[in-house]
């Protein structure tokens, strides 16, 4: 509860008087968070929530983030993802005020480590074309967004336990048993179908990829990074989807 201090001060006469009386002093917010996981090989994605945060005013009514790598957000529940090619230590800093205009702040670090170099005798990778904006509306055309795998090596690779990730946390996995020849490219598609030979589909019930810019991840099945593909547009409309 807010504190009450009794005390009244009043100019009489050229004179301070102390008269008692009743000041509402309001207390601040406790800020709290949680980072799962805190600490990461890059790409890193982060999940923070917010909502261990109380005031004793009230409510909390807004959660200002700062991901300590020049991106701010505001909500109870954040997630972002940490590129680097160095040990970074990013200071989070999150700044909480309640329904009395009451500020308070708390932060904590999250540890990136450089991305795992690539296996020497990996050879599958992603190339041309990487469809990233179906044309007309995305959730309505899931299937025209889609990307593509090649093994340029000598030799096949089985895929199972393999996967792709996305820059905000989305992931594909290959299915057991799924083999990849020498020369031979493979296409995922967002959507649903039929798998053959050559045409994957990760049976997502909304768009993968966002439409301006993000990175494709993929991940052999002891986890390890073996290949990374930026892409972007020129568009000038930066807004990104979630």
């Amino acid at each position: 509860m807010p504190q009450r201090i009794w005390s009244t001060i009043l100019l009489v006469g050229g004179l301070l008087v102390l008269i008692a009386g009743c000041v509402v002093v309001p207390q601040l917010p406790i800020a709290r968070f949680t980072a799962a996981p805190s600490a990461g090989t890059s790409p890193l994605h982060v999940v923070f929530d917010a909502s261990a945060s109380t005031s004793p005013n009230g409510t909390i009514v807004t959660y200002a983030w700062d991901f300590g790598d020049g991106v701010t957000r505001m909500g109870m529940a954040a997630g972002h993802t940490y590129i680097t090619e160095t040990e970074s230590a990013y200071v989070v800093t999150l700044t909480v005020t309640d329904n009395t205009g009451a500020q308070a702040m708390v932060s904590a670090e999250v540890t990136v480590s450089p991305p795992d170099a690539p296996s020497e005798t990996v050879q599958v990778g992603f190339t041309w074309p990487f469809h990233f904006d179906a044309t007309g509306e995305d959730a309505l055309n899931l299937n025209d967004e889609y990307f593509t795998l090649l093994n340029d090596g000598t030799t096949a690779v089985d895929l199972s336990g393999w996967r792709v990730e996305t820059e905000d946390g989305k992931q594909y996995w290959f299915p057991s048993g799924y083999v990849l020849q020498p020369g031979a490219v493979v296409t995922i598609h967002s959507g649903a179908g039929t798998n053959s030979q050559g045409i994957l589909y990760w049976g997502s019930t909304e768009p993968v990829w966002n439409n301006v810019s993000g990175l494709a991840v993929l991940r052999d099945d002891a986890g390890t990074i073996v290949a990374i593909y930026p892409y972007f547009t020129c568009q000038e409309d930066s807004t990104r989807r979630s």
